[in-house]
This record gives structure tokens, C-alpha cells and sequence, in this order.
């Protein structure tokens, strides 16, 4: 079992106390290995292609600068400098700050991901007039860090919000997803949340890392105890029917249904609770080409433009 866990931890680089590890030592290494992403999703020329009509940016976060990428509604108001370091107002540009006062959309990518994936979303978004901005979570692309789970991202959403301005809504693939819902409970306020394949509950994939990694008994309950204080939350609250209960806001769900990471039925389930939202089937689909697929995203930029 102690096998197991210290190559999961050389895998991700998570370092390992010093001499035999008891109980709880294996639990706080599992719970390490829990929130640890590695950082191997390169970005294909689609998605390079994306980031070429971007404006590069930085926000600042208790994490530190995370990388982040914006676009602008096409004659939107930018302001820059001259040469001489003089303000002057210009059309869309890659420098210059956005202040045309467009409602924000933010892309929220999933677990090992970046901000570039959900990039077929910007151009169409911006278009209708919207300000969107992407970025790599904490721990993932060229942003810092090397721990991440959901409510840290629901965390660093709120972040965002602070130094960016109010999100109109926010678009999450699968940990993004669900990091983009539990926002709701932090204060973050959209009119509404685009959903891709979004997980059902920290729960869900506490038992799926337990039993990869053989946790059985009381090592088990030890590990689950360990990610809560490690992500600062209880492992129930943690879940897309916590959040469906209250309802937050307008949502669309896009989810395939042989997806296998992330189960449909349990978003059927949550679809259920949420007052008004709408589950959309997107057959063959799967858990990634469903960021690049053409109808996604003219349903999802045809809905928030309703919200307007």
C-alpha cells in the first residue's frame, strides 16, 4: 500500500517525509497527492491560434500573478499609451486595458488543463459584444503554484472577480466546472453559469483517488479527513447538489452521455434540483472535444446573450 502511494508521489512530484510513515503521515502524503496536478497539457495550434487574438494580462491573487489572456467586443474602448506615455483611446488592441464597461465572461478550465481550452468560446463571445477572459488556474499552465481543487478555484474566482471586475457569467469545463458553481456560495453573483461536463461532488472523486491508491479502513477515513484540512472545506459540502439547491442563477449543462469521467447521470441528477437550468445531451462528445464542438458553442453564447 505504502508502495503504491510513493509512486503516486515521485509521479507528481510530492515530496515524502523521512523514515517509516505511519497512519497519518500516509494520509497527509495521499491528501498531498490529491490536490497535486501535473502540468503535461501542451497547447495544440488550435488552441495557440485562440491566444493569437487575445491581449495577454496577468491577475493578481493570494497565489500569485496568474497567467490570463482577454478579449474585447470588436470598436470597444481601450485605453493605452503612446509613445510619449500619453493615455490615448484606441480600438481593440494586445495592449491596453478594456474599459467599455462589456459584461465578463470568464473560462474556467479543468483539472490539468489551461486556459486556452476553452478559447472557441472567446472570439464568438466577443462578438456579441461580451468581455471574456481566460487564464491558468493556480498550479496549472504558466501560472504558479502546485496544489489545486475545487474550492480553491471557487476561491480564486472570487479573486478574480476583485481584480477584474463582476463576472456576467462564468463558463467551466469539468473541475472549472464545479469550481465555477461553488463560487455562487462565496459571493460571486453571475447571471449566469455554462457548464461542461461538470463532476458531481469532491466525495465522488475522493473515493476514485482511494481506491486507485488502495486506501482501505481507517486510512481511508484518515485521507478523506486530511483533503478537508487541507483544502480548508468539508468533503459534503463540496457538491453540484449543495449548490442546486439554492439555485444561484440562470445554467446550461452540455454533458455526453458515455462521458467517463464525468458521470451524466449524476448531472441529470443536480439539473433536477436547480430551479430552471436545462441539461443538453451532446452524444460523442466525450470529456474534451465537447470545448471545440461548433453547436456548444452557439447554443452557449446564444443563451448568455439572453440573459442580457
Amino acid at each position: 500500500m505504502s508502495e503504491i502511494l510513493l509512486a503516486a508521489a515521485a509521479k507528481r512530484g510530492v515530496p515524502v517525509p523521512p523514515g517509516p510513515l505511519d497512519a497519518d503521515a500516509l494520509a497527509e502524503l495521499a491528501a498531498a497527492i490529491f490536490v497535486r496536478p501535473m502540468r503535461g497539457a501542451r497547447k495544440v495550434p488550435r488552441e495557440l491560434g485562440y491566444l493569437e487574438t487575445a491581449r495577454p494580462t496577468t491577475l493578481r491573487t493570494s497565489h500569485g500573478e496568474l497567467a490570463a489572456w482577454e478579449w474585447s467586443p470588436p470598436n470597444s474602448v481601450i485605453r493605452s499609451l503612446d509613445a510619449g506615455g500619453a493615455e490615448v483611446l484606441v480600438g481593440q488592441t494586445h495592449g491596453g486595458v478594456d474599459v467599455s464597461g462589456a459584461p465578463l465572461v470568464g473560462l474556467v478550465h479543468g483539472w490539468e488543463g489551461h486556459g486556452a481550452q476553452l478559447g472557441a468560446f472567446a472570439v464568438p463571445l466577443a462578438a456579441a459584444g461580451f468581455r471574456v477572459l481566460a487564464f491558468d488556474l493556480p498550479g496549472h499552465g504558466e501560472s504558479p503554484g502546485d496544489e489545486a481543487h475545487v474550492p480553491l478555484v471557487a476561491r480564486t474566482l472570487a479573486e478574480i472577480e476583485r481584480e477584474a471586475g463582476k463576472f456576467f457569467a462564468l463558463i467551466g469545463h469539468s473541475m472549472g466546472a464545479a469550481g465555477a458553481a461553488m463560487s455562487t456560495t462565496l459571493g460571486v453573483a453571475p447571471r449566469g453559469l455554462v457548464l461542461l461536463a461538470p463532476p458531481q461532488s469532491q466525495l465522488e472523486r475522493l473515493d476514485r483517488v482511494a481506491n486507485r491508491l488502495q486506501l482501505a479502513g481507517e486510512l481511508r477515513e484518515k485521507f478523506f479527513a486530511a483533503v478537508e484540512r487541507r483544502t480548508a472545506s468539508r468533503n459534503a459540502d463540496v457538491d453540484m447538489r449543495v449548490v442546486a439547491r439554492a439555485a444561484p442563477c440562470a445554467l446550461r449543462v452540455f454533458h455526453d452521455p458515455a462521458d467517463e469521467d464525468a458521470s451524466f447521470a449524476a448531472s441529470e441528477e443536480f439539473v433536477e434540483l436547480w430551479r430552471g437550468a436545462r441539461l443538453v445531451s451532446v452524444p460523442g462528445r466525450g470529456h474534451y472535444r465537447i470545448l471545440a464542438t461548433p453547436e456548444i458553442v452557439r447554443q452557449a453564447v446564444e443563451f448568455l446573450s439572453g440573459l442580457r
